[in-house]
């Protein structure tokens, strides 16, 4: 029993020993103890059932969560990163539609990481830079904007410092530099900028 409901079990205590001083003692005592009992077994009951819904609503998140990965990402790419779990659960709307209205039949994920895009000196735009085995996307949360890259016109992949926390990606794509930073996960900008190497130099 926790500290709070001892001190009002002995608040009680008094107001029930003042409001009964005319009866038996030890019948009060009793219908005190058998309705402290009964509302403890309610209060461990619920607490029971309210953990059985937690632990099936926990259950039911990770069955969804196996689906989604199962279905958006490549399976040589495993073992998922907890980046990439997480952002799914963050954003999982967004990649649901990914799979729904961008990916094409038999295109898969193979890692993507959240950024900026400096598509010009004046227009920077916020979202995912996504390498699949098909080709390379950027696309916002929303899906109003995407731009589509391939895996043969990339020449080199370089990661650069941007700022005291951030990392940038810079890609040679032919002629063109793409630039992408405003990226914190320093791991996982090295897995994308690898993968997309490996694309790369494979085509």
């Amino acid at each position: 029993m926790g500290i709070y409901r001892t001190i009002c079990y002995k608040v009680e205590d008094v107001f029930i020993k003042f409001l009964t001083k005319k009866q038996e003692p030890e019948v009060v005592k009793r219908k005190v103890s058998d309705f402290r009992s009964k509302q403890e077994e309610e209060i461990k009951k619920k607490k029971e059932e309210q953990e059985k819904r937690k632990q099936e609503q926990i259950e039911q998140e990770r069955r969804e969560m196996e689906e989604l990965l199962s279905n958006l990402m490549d399976d040589t790419s495993k073992p998922f990163t907890q980046y990439e779990i997480n952002e799914i659960k963050k954003n999982k709307s967004f990649f649901q539609a990914l799979g729904q209205k961008v990916l094409e039949n038999g295109e898969k994920i193979l890692t993507f990481i959240y950024c900026e895009y400096d598509k010009s000196s004046k227009q920077e735009i916020k979202g995912y830079l996504i390498a699949t085995n098909k080709r390379v996307l950027f696309l916002t949360k929303n899906l109003n904007y995407m731009d589509k890259f391939r895996y043969q016109t990339i020449i080199n992949v370089n990661w650069f410092k941007d700022g005291l926390l951030e990392r940038g990606l810079k890609i040679q794509y032919g002629k063109r530099r793409l630039e992408f930073d405003e990226i914190f996960d320093i791991e996982q900008m090295k897995r994308i900028g690898n993968i997309l190497l490996s694309k790369a130099s494979k085509v």
